[in-house]
């Protein structure tokens, strides 16, 4: 994956990414279910060096994730558009949330993490990797 931008719903916040994902997979936590309105969060993990804001400032949420971990959820505090994710255990790693790339084709579901967490109509791919849990320690 080269280059790539994404940003807000309403344009308030813009970013570039010029460095190549780690991971991309898609999250069932609670706490991912409660930011994506139900459903799993679909991320880009990424070094932290290769994501620039260009314009804004998100709001940034932090919580204690199920595996005690404390994680921070960043969103446009104008439309709301969820945008990042980080966890404290690994503050190298950024993740970019699918939905706010310019486009979100380029998004290629590796894995799904925390399926002992999904609701009963979520639907999971059977052909990707999946992990009850957060395979990484301190995730």
């Amino acid at each position: 994956m080269n280059a790539f931008k994404g940003g807000c719903q309403c344009g308030a916040i813009r970013f570039e990414v010029n460095s190549d994902p780690v991971a991309a997979g898609a999250c069932y936590c609670r706490d991912c279910q409660y930011a994506s309105g139900g459903g799993p969060a679909y991320a880009i993990s990424l070094p932290r060096a290769g994501v620039t804001l260009t314009q804004g400032t998100p709001r940034v949420y932090w919580s204690a994730a199920n595996s005690g971990a404390r994680v921070a959820r960043h969103f446009c505090g104008d439309c709301g558009t969820p945008l990042f994710a980080e966890n404290a255990a690994y503050p190298e790693v950024f993740s970019i949330k699918a939905g706010s790339l310019d486009d979100p084709s380029r998004f290629v579901l590796g894995g799904s993490i925390w399926v002992s967490s999904a609701q009963p109509w979520h639907l999971i791919d059977p052909h990707a990797v999946r992990f009850d849990k957060n395979p990484w320690p301190g995730g």
